[in-house]
């Protein structure tokens, strides 16, 4: 056999070679799709079922708070409740006086605006319609107000603290 047969016969050889290992790793023409699915990109927020008679504790507990809270500031003794604020909260309160002739009465209603989840924190705001009465002008005083209370997510403290109050009327 010459030399120019044998160059013929091995890129023959290597010909059929390449095109049988293109054909299996392409596929072929045969009508059978192949899907590849793509893994998603994990979200940081995982919802979970929450009971529904969490929100009726959570205001409850808010009320207390709000009680607390309100009692405490018009006593000026604001470090009985120091922890259920923030340590900003606490230093405004502080700072803050109390009128002497308004005087805490009763929460009417109160109600969840917003319950969401920002970096580690759990937030949630309340709005508050309250009683207050004015010793001064012996009347009594509607008050709206939104309270922000916050917590972190994996704190084994079951306190939420309060961390701005917004006065709506």
């Amino acid at each position: 056999m010459s030399s120019e047969f044998i160059d013929i016969l091995l890129f023959g050889v290597i010909a059929v070679f390449l095109i049988y290992r293109l054909r299996s790793i392409l596929g072929s023409t045969d009508g059978k799709i192949v899907n590849i699915k793509t893994k998603r990109a994990k979200s940081s927020f995982k919802p979970k079922i929450v009971p529904e008679n969490t929100n009726s504790e959570f205001l409850d507990g808010a009320n207390k708070a709000y009680e607390m809270i309100v009692q405490a500031y018009q006593g000026n003794n604001i470090e009985k409740v120091k922890d259920l604020l923030t340590p900003e909260a606490l230093n405004a309160m502080a700072q803050a006086k109390a009128p002497k002739e308004i005087k805490f009465s009763e929460v009417k209603t109160s109600s969840i605006l917003e319950d969401k989840e920002e970096d580690s924190r759990l937030i949630k705001s309340v709005k508050f319609e309250t009683e207050h009465y004015n010793v001064a002008n012996n009347e009594i005083l509607t008050v709206v107000e939104e309270w922000g209370f916050e917590k972190e997510r994996k704190s084994s403290d079951p306190n939420w603290k309060l961390f701005s109050i917004k006065l709506v009327s």
